[in-house]
């Protein structure tokens, strides 16, 4: 029986780090999406006043989302992605590459500059 134990708690110590590792690694497209519609948040809730006074929408949306490669930054958090992207706003749709620093926390994953 003490063998038993010690293969079963050996499963459960090597399933616990395979989880544990598959959660810590890069962003996904989704993770990564939802970090840049964050930021965007932001900007388009101040953007809303200006928008009402005028009589515009001037909410700047995330319309289609790629994530190219992602990279383990030296000496920096988190890993540097480039990703390409479609929004839409006042002035109509654009495609265009960009790249950020993307970093994790307890609330999920925040974009910053490279």
């Amino acid at each position: 029986m003490t063998g038993f134990r010690r293969a079963a708690s050996l499963s459960v110590v090597f399933t616990a780090c395979a989880l544990l590792t598959a959660c810590g690694g890069e962003p996904s497209d989704t993770d990564m999406k939802a970090a840049v519609e964050q930021t965007f948040g932001g900007i388009n809730k101040e953007l809303d006043g200006v928008g009402k006074l005028i009589g515009k929408d001037l909410a700047t949306k995330v319309k289609a989302f790629k994530k190219v490669a992602c990279a383990k930054p030296e000496g920096k958090p988190g890993y540097a992605c480039d990703f390409e992207m479609t929004l839409t706003g006042p002035l109509g749709e654009k495609t265009e590459k960009a790249s950020g620093r993307f970093v994790k926390d307890d609330k999920g994953w925040t974009v910053m500059e490279k």
